[in-house]
């Protein structure tokens, strides 16, 4: 039996209406002949290896009339976690509303299963452990555990993270035709500045494709520091008249761990 038989079986729903859960007529497909090999007489690519149960949530959304978004984005958070490829997430999301729904996925599900799947692959993707060899930097990874650590440390002691750190994040502004080899040396300039300055026991990690950061205390001269920072920036390279920006800031952390590997993430993005 199939996983969308399955659903038909466990919930006894039947194909009513031709309407998506976005309010829009879907369009429809011909019916199958058989419960187990929906419209086409064969199942979708790798929907045969996905765990059925994952899109259940979707499937009760479905029966009960109600929003599918939310549960569209549970699903695809955790399909993501199990390794299920976008494809294969978005191939058995399809079959599953031809075999409840009678028709395509609401625009508005897909837009949801896809988005929260992307997020978590992102969160795997940045979580995976290395350092970088041309800058230096710690990688994001080793930023991100040492943030677990101060939130720790913070909790065990009764203190406040956001009062007691900060990032000092450094994007260096490249003109138009920059090629990639010199956007890294850019970055590696960049490391050796925020070496420079924050010279103690201060993590400095490259945030991305683009961006370097550090862990960094908020001590009253910190605004002097990254003025610091900025000046040697502009100044570093002395073979060329062209000015060297970058756009430098203090990025404050928030309360919670969790929130802040949703910052990471966030600076991590192009």
């Amino acid at each position: 039996m199939s996983l969308f038989a399955e659903f038909r079986r466990r919930f006894d729903l039947r194909p009513a209406k031709s309407l998506n859960l976005a309010g829009s007529p879907a369009r429809t497909r011909p019916e199958a002949s058989s419960f187990d090999q929906p419209c086409g007489g064969r199942e979708p690519h790798g929907t045969a290896g996905i765990d059925h149960s994952a899109y259940l949530a979707i499937a009760e959304a479905l029966r009960d009339g109600a929003d599918v978004v939310p549960a569209s984005d549970e699903v695809g958070r955790r399909l993501a976690t199990d390794g299920v490829s976008l494809l294969e997430a978005l191939d058995g999301l399809s079959a599953l509303y031809r075999s409840i729904a009678g028709g395509e996925p609401a625009f508005a599900a897909v837009r949801a299963l896809s988005s929260s799947w992307a997020e978590a692959s992102l969160v795997y993707l940045h979580s995976l452990s290395c350092e970088d060899p041309l800058t230096g930097l710690s990688s994001l990874a080793h930023l991100r555990s040492r943030l677990g650590e101060l939130y720790r440390e913070a909790e065990f002691r009764g203190t406040s993270v956001p009062k007691t750190h900060a990032l000092v994040v450094v994007e260096p502004l490249n003109p138009p035709g920059t090629t990639p080899f010199d956007r890294e040396l850019r970055l590696v300039d960049v490391a050796e500045c925020l070496r420079i300055v924050f010279y103690g026991g201060d993590v400095l990690g490259r945030v991305g494709s683009r961006k370097a950061a550090a862990l960094v205390g908020r001590e009253p001269n910190l605004p002097e520091q990254v003025e610091t920072v900025r000046a040697l920036i502009t100044q570093w390279r002395l073979d060329t008249d062209i000015p060297q920006l970058a756009r430098i800031w203090i990025e404050g952390l928030p309360h919670t761990d969790a929130m802040a590997g949703r910052v990471l993430d966030e600076l991590a993005r192009p």
